[in-house]
């Protein structure tokens, strides 16, 4: 099949040799749980956990008869991309190699039905923290299961912060300590590094590795068999937000860590005893970073419960990482063992996550060769590379990378005046400085695309905002302007560099109580219960982010940016080459020209079509040169 899109040079292209500029959206946020039995995280999972075989993802991200009502919405708002969040639990629940073939039925339904309403799809095998059960969601209950944890213990264990166990007393955003904790961190050690560090764990003849990738990948090549149809859908991303668990810890004693906020601080040895039944008196930590102040301890498991089945035991102990001593006390024995193989230094990127997206990228092409792969690495880390000889009519590699302004994500409160920037491990104070830092964060992005990825695409996989920020403020007094502001702060980091986005999310179940559906999180543009009289359409900070930007453009964009406060536009561009005449489509979102616009340009025509909301501009031969300015008529 003819790809709909290509790229060179960093930009994507359609058959008409316009650049295409995509901005969009996660969908959505409760594709996460499962939607039979319903598996939102704030109520007892007591069935989905323990029949958790048996259960259905069929109507995520919403019922095949409400998606024209959530899709018309997302185009309105101008939006002509979707990051489709599916998961390999949703896929292969049902045990090793049985795929959910009626759920595949119903993805292909509703991607059809974007197809018709004029979205580029692509397809985001999503997972956090490895699984529903270690405190996130992705990979189905029997992956654990497979290496002998019996998963209805790991909470009386104190081996996961799992949100509908702990209600009352689950923390902002504590799911993503679960990094640390010893079901995520030793699943995808062995899930990226099973046969440097597991190689005696084998399931038959197969090392604990493979069987794991084999397992996805080939769940993944069903899907891919399924959509490769959809000339709409572009492509798959390899794995959402992959996490090196142990490996490259420089020492397993070692209870370094990052976080933001309340958390119980342990080492992996720790860890790894503490699967067995042996109680840790663990620190109670306020975390800002790599830094933390000490305000308590506290014993965990204290009733000595081991999360192996019968038979079974740790497999770093398996593997003479650590033992006990004559007196029957843990013992470490290799603390670098993930640090160093082969006699050499560990790099997770370079020796585990790059063979792991190569066979990927390998097996999904074989299925449809125009597919493009999304390209992701841990959230905090510029680690990617893609030295790779890209094959002839086959999709590139996009350089996916997520950022969040972790303060903000983690603490629900928004200051204009502070921020992190991520990558520089440094606190940001002044208006314009967070900006700046904005700014800077995702030119580092792009650059890591343009210098180690051979000047792929660059596409903001997510990034976005409590809505929840202030304790729920704006539930109550119905004032989002702070969430405006904030979201505005990160578009004008996209714009500044001209990147690709697609904003986590909108999630067509969401409501105030209950928010996104997966472990308090409350980040959807749309709710349920946003009131008609802030945003007839349920948008939250609409204003922020349905904003104008050129979604086609046949030349050179040069710069374009949007003050939302205004609502001035401004966009200028050029031709590639003599001979060409510009052209360029903008979107102009209705909640900015309700009124109409004015447009000044140095020449050229242009005409305007309502339905679709699209400024469709035509150049002039002579004229190489364009600075286009939309402006809102005045009231």
């Amino acid at each position: 099949m003819k790809p709909i899109l290509t790229a060179k040079d960093g930009y994507f292209f359609d058959s008409s040799g316009y650049k295409i500029l995509l901005r969009g959206v996660n969908l959505s946020g409760s594709s996460k749980v499962p939607s039979f039995p319903d598996g939102t995280t704030h109520i007892n999972q007591a069935k989905s956990f323990n029949n958790h075989s048996s259960v259905s993802f069929i109507g995520r991200p919403f019922p095949i008869e409400e998606a024209d009502e959530h899709l018309n919405r997302l185009k309105k708002w101008g939006f002509n991309f979707l990051r489709f969040l599916i998961t390999w639990e949703a896929i292969e629940h049902k045990g090793p190699g049985i795929y959910d073939w009626e759920y595949m039925d119903y993805i292909s339904k509703v991607i059809s039905l974007t197809e018709k309403k004029g979205f580029y799809v692509y397809i985001d095998p999503h997972q956090d923290v490895w699984s529903r059960f270690s405190g996130g969601d992705g990979a189905p209950g029997w992956t654990l299961e497979t290496v002998g944890i019996d998963i209805g213990k790991l909470e009386d264990a104190d081996m996961a912060y799992v949100h509908h166990f702990k209600n009352k007393t689950y923390t902002k955003m504590v799911w993503a300590q679960n990094h640390f904790k010893y079901p995520c961190a030793t699943m995808f050690t062995l899930f990226f590094g099973g046969r440097l560090f597991a190689p005696n764990l084998k399931i038959g003849k197969t090392n604990i590795q493979d069987y794991l990738q084999n397992h996805y990948i080939h769940s993944m090549e069903k899907v891919a068999n399924i959509l490769s149809p959809f000339k709409n859908v572009i492509g798959f991303g390899t794995l959402n937000e992959p996490s090196a668990g142990f490996i490259g810890k420089h020492n397993l004693l070692s209870h370094d860590r990052l976080g933001i906020g309340k958390t119980i601080v342990t080492s992996p040895f720790e860890e790894m005893y503490l699967s067995e039944g042996i109680s840790v008196k663990a620190y109670k930590k306020i975390m800002l970073g790599e830094n933390g102040i000490v305000y308590g301890k506290i014993k965990l498991n204290p009733n000595q419960i081991s999360i192996w089945k019968e038979g079974a035991k740790c497999v770093w102990r398996l593997h003479r990482v650590w033992d006990y001593d004559s007196k029957g006390a843990p013992i470490m024995i290799t603390p670098d063992y993930f640090h160093r193989a082969n006699g050499k230094n560990v790099q997770f990127y370079h020796d585990c996550l790059l063979p792991f997206a190569k066979k990927f990228t390998k097996q999904i092409q074989a299925v449809e060769k125009r597919f493009f792969i999304f390209l992701e690495g841990e959230p905090e880390r510029l680690a990617l590379k893609w030295e790779e000889k890209l094959q002839p009519n086959h999709g590139s590699i996009v350089n996916a990378s997520h950022w969040y302004d972790v303060s903000l994500l983690f603490t629900k409160f928004f200051f204009s005046w502070f921020g992190i920037h991520v990558y520089k491990r440094k606190l940001v104070f002044g208006k314009k400085n967070v900006q700046a830092a904005y700014n800077d964060s995702i030119k580092m992005i792009k650059n890591m695309s343009i210098k180690d990825m051979q000047s792929c695409p660059t596409l903001i996989g997510e990034t976005g905002i409590p809505m929840d920020m202030f304790n729920n403020k704006a539930f109550y007094d119905f004032d989002y302007s702070k969430q405006e502001q904030a979201l505005n702060r990160i578009f004008q980091a996209i714009e500044a560099n001209m990147v690709h986005v697609t904003i986590w999310n909108y999630t067509p179940d969401n409501g105030n109580l209950l928010g996104d559906r997966w472990n308090g999180e409350d980040l959807s543009i749309y709710s349920a219960d946003t009131p008609k009289s802030v945003d007839k359409d349920g948008g939250r900070g609409t204003k922020a982010f349905s904003r104008p930007y050129p979604r086609k453009t046949k030349g050179q964009p040069i710069a374009y940016s949007f003050d939302y406060s205004t609502g001035q536009f401004q966009y200028s561009f050029k031709q590639d080459s003599r001979k060409q005449v510009v052209e360029a489509e903008i979107y102009l979102p209705p909640i900015h020209y309700s009124n109409g616009f004015e447009v000044q340009v140095n020449s050229g025509t242009y005409n305007f079509n309502n339905k679709d909301n699209i400024l469709y501009f035509k150049g002039s031969p002579s004229i190489s040169y364009y600075i286009m300015k939309v402006f809102p008529k005045p009231e």
